[in-house]
């Protein structure tokens, strides 16, 4: 009879896709979805980050439930993440927008963080990445992603990113890999992202490698405004 350890190390074996697998069709789910309902009601650019991500996590549910993903597992959105208070009540300290889950298996996490029209590019580190660096995402995983969206007209752009990434690679604690510390291009996305970034977490978690996807909201206006 096969141990829990011996099922967990099939199903990574056999049915866990390569990362780049599972964020190429993200990104390009995240397209279908974009086109088929950024013209609908309120703009996507003027949707806040959680109704990007719910949204985007219901079209995946969607692709889920009628058989077309293409591999195993499922996509949740906005999933709480809990620890207990000292009086022994749930606490929750922190939501991950898009996790994909196949069972024993660690979860892969995708922070996003929407920039601009108030919406600042260092919340992508500060809200974002150091979530994954404090182990409170991906805590067991050895990989994840961060997913900016740029909003219409967004004074910062990816380069603004990249920069603050550099000024904190210290509290970040950044490994560097041939030289660099945001390795381009991507070892584990290299279609979906811009680049890589690895991450000691010693002695709280293994080391995490992330994949950065920058991607610009769509300028479209809505059903809505066109017909008002």
């Amino acid at each position: 009879m096969s141990s829990v350890a011996d099922t967990s190390s099939w199903a990574y074996l056999v049915r866990r896709p390569p990362t780049s697998e599972i964020l190429d069709y993200l990104l390009a789910q995240w397209l279908e979805y974009e086109a088929g309902y950024s013209g609908v009601g309120q703009p996507f650019s003027d949707r806040s980050e959680p109704e990007l991500t719910e949204g985007l996590g219901a079209y995946l549910s969607k692709k889920y439930d009628s058989g077309a993903q293409p591999f195993d597992g499922e996509f949740f959105a906005e999933l709480s993440r809990v620890d207990l208070a000292p009086d022994g009540k749930r606490r929750i300290i922190g939501r991950s927008d898009i996790e994909w889950r196949l069972h024993g298996l660690p979860n892969f996490v995708v922070e996003f963080k929407v920039i601009g029209r108030g919406r600042p590019a260092k919340a992508y580190v500060t809200d974002g990445m150091t979530r994954f660096v404090d182990g409170r995402y991906g805590h067991r995983s050895a990989e994840g992603a961060m997913w900016a969206f740029f909003r219409p007209g967004s004074s910062e752009l990816p380069a603004d990113v990249e920069a603050i990434i550099d000024k904190h690679h210290e509290a970040l604690r950044c490994q560097s890999e041939n030289g660099s510390l945001r390795i381009a291009p991507s070892a584990i996305a290299p279609a979906a992202a811009s680049f890589d970034s690895i991450h000691d977490r010693t002695p709280i978690a293994p080391r995490i490698r992330l994949a950065h996807i920058f991607v610009e909201i769509a300028k479209v206006k809505s059903s809505e405004s066109e017909t008002s």
